[in-house]
């Protein structure tokens, strides 16, 4: 599964190699985990290279997150220096003290620093999300897989970090999970991409006159039912009020409109905010902004320049002097 995500054309397309390598890390760790439950007295070189293992999951997790967030998926070398503290263990073990020779030590001292290393990165990734998705709020291409991985990645954590309160094989149970929710998720995405391009096949096809009808549909829904005042107005219920699926929506605004849903919405809102801006000489701008739907001033602000090349208030201005 790990090769096939490394090296195949079609796992390339949903993820990159930082969750190869997290995947392989994650192999490693569990099957240490599995061998030593059933045999205790399992090689201390073995046991060690699941632990040094486990050093690099909380990095890929954080390098994997941060790439599927920018899109720059390509191995950055500037990532192998988190995993300093995997060589200096090795180093450790190899030329100071072993696991065998100080099991108490290490497992009390080494491994716990490992697991709240592991989290460090593990927050940083958890991190990343929120701000991509509370406070940037923007989405980024395969973000619900994202999600799962990180969740994954989460849950394996938990189950090691309590391991003196449960089972040491939850873990290994986890990661079967992990691996389920995976699959689950790529053949989720799967389908959505295959919604997609058929629904984008069927808007190409189109007759004009149906073309015609749909735009003055949006545009009546929109400005009718005044659904350019709501700052939070989302795809799915607008297209469901035409009579679309998101996807067939998504692809028409596209296709035969070559705007976002964003761009078409704030199109709207910008022709209202211009008649209101000539009309109602004793509101506010900020006031017209948000009866318009914008949710802040500094929105308003760029959005109604970048339409038309002028600030709210120089328009306001040029329309009160004709």
């Amino acid at each position: 599964m790990t090769s096939y995500f490394l090296f195949s054309k079609k796992g390339r397309s949903y993820t990159n190699i930082y969750l190869g390598l997290l995947l392989m890390a994650l192999v490693i760790r569990i099957g240490k985990s599995v061998f030593f439950h059933f045999d205790s007295g399992l090689n201390e070189n073995y046991i060690l290279i699941g632990l040094l293992a486990c050093v690099a999951i909380g990095p890929m997790c954080f390098y994997f997150t941060k790439s599927q967030i920018t899109g720059q998926k390509s191995f950055d070398p500037k990532s192998l220096l988190h995993l300093t503290p995997m060589v200096l263990l090795a180093a450790y073990a190899i030329f100071y003290e072993s696991y065998g020779e100080n099991r108490y030590f290490w497992s009390l001292k080494i491994v716990r620093g490992i697991y709240y290393y592991w989290a460090l990165y593990l927050l940083y990734s958890i991190y990343l999300l929120i701000k991509q998705k509370f406070i940037i709020k923007k989405s980024f291409p395969e973000e619900y897989w994202t999600y799962g991985v990180v969740l994954g990645v989460f849950l394996i954590w938990l189950a090691y970090f309590t391991s003196s309160f449960t089972s040491y094989l939850t873990g290994s149970i986890t990661f079967s999970f992990l691996v389920y929710l995976l699959a689950w998720l790529l053949i989720t995405n799967r389908k959505q991409i295959v919604a997609s391009k058929k629904s984008k096949a069927e808007i190409k096809l189109m007759p004009q006159a149906e073309i015609d009808r749909l735009r003055e549909k949006i545009k009546a829904t929109i400005m009718e039912d005044e659904l350019y005042k709501d700052p939070d107005l989302k795809m799915p219920a607008l297209a469901k009020m035409v009579g679309l699926t998101s996807h067939q929506f998504s692809a028409f605004i596209n296709e035969q409109l070559g705007q976002n849903f964003a761009q078409l919405v704030n199109s709207f809102r910008v022709e209202i905010a211009k008649d209101l801006l000539r009309r109602q000489q004793h509101l506010t701008v900020e006031a017209i902004g948000f009866d318009c739907g914008f949710n802040s001033p500094s929105t308003f602000h760029t959005t109604f320049k970048k339409a038309t090349g002028q600030t709210p208030a120089a328009y306001r201005d040029q329309a009160s002097d004709l």
